[in-house]
């Protein structure tokens, strides 16, 4: 489904235009022996009993609990394990494994080596593709190599014209970077390098923009990343 984003070129001339993400489709295709397409359901696998942490709390250790999964298998309801489902919903449950009323959720910041540094409320980040501001390029260009092999994209999506006026805006962005073979970032705030929210309550992400054009085409994609690759100085033992 497409929505608008509001962003800016180089000239500083701005518009609201679409993006999408193109759904991934499998390739791939299961047939029984016969020689009939599968479908995909979704079953129960366990109920709250089978699980990990209430069967630990149940026996004591995993030597215990080791052997009674070989001998009496405590992890199956026979009653529930393999029913069909058409949805699910999320429930926080306590120590005692009984539902919630009430819930604080915290958030866990941990370092390079895999130590808690800071628990904390969770920042609510606001949407802002489509502030009155727009979003802007840095100005920051960087070899398609170079940012492949120093981010790791989690998202794609293709901005889209809604006429002949914004289709011209696109086309010249998506020529600038084709010529240029390079992406560049862009972002809010003044100088084009600010996280982008695409939806209320949404994770922040760096955005590279790359074009390409072929004759009177084009195609302008923001690639999307939260995670950054670093080099590693020292390995703790």
């Amino acid at each position: 489904m497409a929505r608008l984003i509001h962003i800016a070129d180089s000239k500083g001339r701005d518009a609201n235009v679409l993006f999408s993400g193109k759904p991934k489709k499998t390739s791939l295709r299961f047939y029984t022996i016969d020689g009939d397409t599968t479908n995909t359901l979704r079953v129960v696998k366990t109920t709250l009993n089978g699980s990990y942490e209430k069967l630990i709390a149940h026996f004591g250790d995993d030597t215990k609990l080791g052997q009674e999964l070989i001998v009496n298998d405590p992890e199956l309801d026979l009653l529930k394990t393999g029913m069909f489902i058409d949805g699910a919903n999320k429930v926080f449950v306590d120590a005692n494994f009984l539902p919630c009323a009430t819930v604080k959720i915290t958030e866990k910041v941990f370092d390079t080596t895999g130590n808690l540094k800071e628990e904390r409320v969770p920042k609510e980040l606001l949407g802002n593709i489509l502030e009155e501001a727009p979003i802007k390029p840095s100005g920051k260009l960087f070899p398609k190599s170079q940012v492949y092999n120093r981010f790791i994209f989690s998202k794609k999506y293709q901005l889209s014209h809604v006429n002949g006026l914004t289709f011209d805006f696109l086309f010249e962005l998506a020529k600038e970077l084709h010529e240029k073979d390079s992406m560049m970032l862009v972002g809010t705030g003044e100088k084009g390098i600010g996280p982008l929210v695409f939806q209320d309550g949404g994770k922040t992400y760096r955005a590279f923009m790359e074009g390409r054009i072929k004759d009177n085409k084009y195609i302008l994609l923001l690639h999307l990343s939260n995670l950054e690759l670093k080099s590693v100085t020292s390995i703790p033992v």
